[in-house]
């Protein structure tokens, strides 16, 4: 099963419950570029938090903060209060485990213990996926990988910081992990 479709598993399940849902939406306080304040207001901790894991993670900061701005899209949103991302296995690389060190002290809604197993159990197959591929902000060899992963943390605590909730549904194999499928039904 494709990404896509398990979105639309999860959205259908949803709107049979009566949720409304949307999907691929897009805040102004969620983009690709550096947070500051000109674009939203931060607390100083969450952004000294993302400034220094984007370091971590070998990025450039200041290729971030004049690249082209575009919105990051969250895959639901349901009842206009709850966020849902679907991770695929490319989601689960060793640079998102680096990142997982980022969280604490910081409010988000992830399963912390969860994802260190899941990114431990497919980071090798996760950092061959994007091996190649560089970003702006990220110029080596596997700077997607590491976008992604800083993208990712960006969009767990700006959505807590925004007073949304995000609730993350691993996928690594294209369908709905056991842990996902049972934070679904808690949803439901």
């Amino acid at each position: 099963m494709t990404t896509k479709s398990v979105v639309e598993e999860v959205q259908q399940l949803l709107q049979k419950r009566g949720f409304q849902v949307d999907r691929q939406v897009r805040f102004d306080w969620l983009t690709n570029r550096a947070p500051t304040e000109v674009d939203v207001p931060l607390p100083s901790q969450l952004k000294y938090r993302l400034v220094t894991l984007h370091a971590r993670l070998g990025g450039d900061w200041s290729a971030l903060t004049v690249k082209r701005r575009q919105h990051l899209r969250v895959d639901l949103q349901i009842d206009g209060t709850t966020l849902i991302e679907i991770d695929e296995k490319h989601h689960f690389s060793s640079r998102r485990l680096t990142s997982l060190d980022f969280y604490d002290g910081i409010d988000h809604g992830l399963d912390l213990s969860q994802y260190h197993g899941l990114c431990s159990q497919y980071q090798d197959s996760a950092d061959k996926y994007l091996r190649g591929r560089e970003a702006v902000d990220f110029p080596f060899p596997g700077g997607l990988t590491a976008q992604r992963a800083y993208f990712d943390t960006t969009k767990d605590m700006l959505a807590a910081a925004h007073g949304y909730r995000l609730i993350r549904l691993p996928a690594p194999d294209g369908e709905l992990t056991g842990a996902a499928k049972l934070a679904l039904r808690v949803l439901v």
